[in-house]
């Protein structure tokens, strides 16, 4: 049976955790090297996690003092893993039970295509708690060009071990945005990342949990760290990669400024419409909550 590893970063999410931390326990494909990094939490993450580590021989547990945030969490996790293939778990998501085994059935029928791409990813369930919908907007195949116009690829892929090592994994002084950066890395190197027709990958996203996608300075600034780690790539494919900063899963409206900034870089008549929409729709999206809290 060929052994996966898992890596999953938390912070005070005891809760959210457990949950996360269960469904990857109850996954279909048992052979699974499951590592935890506990990054400084303040809760009762420590001692939920010893205590489920005499239990379960296939957790590791890495306990933080300092924290370090989430790209140097899945570093650790990444250095010591121990299974030819990885992948990663938010602590405040879940994997439907037969993920790891779909995407390792999947890779094993590759055949010689498993040589000329970087990995596998999935579509995802994102759910409030209350209702829940699927993706719709991967690719088949995603190259290093498709990222800078969409994250076709989502939050997490699979792909060997090797790949991401040898990589250097995450970078830890990206504010924002670390996995489509790290994705950028992978694909260029390794080749296209591919779709695998399952959606197993559920994503909560309601709006009382505490995201780093709700910060747009970081995202300014991680979208600047990008363009410089990629300043070979053709100049016309920046105004799309800043138009992802204004998508509805991060509702930040566009600034006069920005506006400025698209229109000095040459942005086509068709993506000036789309930042029109995302500027229309943003700007709604605010006044309304704006207009909840003011009710209140």
């Amino acid at each position: 049976m060929v052994k996966v590893s898992i890596y999953i970063p938390t912070h005070n999410r005891r809760l959210l955790l457990e949950r996360a931390l269960r469904s990857v326990i109850q996954q279909t494909h048992s052979d699974l090297d499951i590592i935890v990094v506990n990054d400084a939490s303040t809760d009762d993450t420590r001692a939920y996690l010893d205590g489920l580590r005499a239990s379960e021989p296939r957790l590791t547990v890495i306990h933080v003092d300092k924290a370090r945030g989430a790209p140097a969490a899945r570093n650790r996790a990444i250095k010591i893993a121990a299974g030819q293939f990885i992948t990663g778990l938010d602590d405040d998501d879940e994997f439907t039970p037969t993920r790891i085994e779909n995407l390792l059935n999947y890779w094993s029928n590759l055949g010689d295509d498993a040589n000329r791409i970087s990995g596998l990813f999935t579509q995802s369930v994102m759910t409030d708690g209350k209702s829940s919908s699927p993706t719709t907007d991967r690719k088949d195949e995603v190259s290093y060009e498709d990222l800078f116009h969409h994250n076709f690829i989502g939050n997490q892929i699979f792909c060997p071990t090797q790949h991401l090592a040898e990589i250097g994994g995450f970078d830890e002084n990206m504010p924002a945005l670390q996995d489509l950066e790290l994705f950028m890395r992978l694909v260029r190197r390794y080749g296209p990342a591919r779709l695998v027709p399952d959606c197993s990958y559920v994503c909560y996203v309601d709006e009382g949990r505490d995201r780093i996608s709700k910060n747009s300075k970081k995202r300014y600034d991680a979208f600047e760290r990008i363009m410089q780690k990629n300043d070979k790539a053709p100049a016309h494919l920046k105004p799309y990669l800043f138009m992802q900063l204004f998508s509805p899963f991060y509702g930040t409206v566009p600034s006069f400024g920005d506006w400025s900034r698209m229109i000095q870089w040459g942005a086509t008549p068709a993506l000036l419409a789309k930042m029109l929409r995302a500027t229309i729709r943003n700007a709604l999206v605010t006044a309304r909550g704006y207009a909840r809290k003011s009710v209140a």
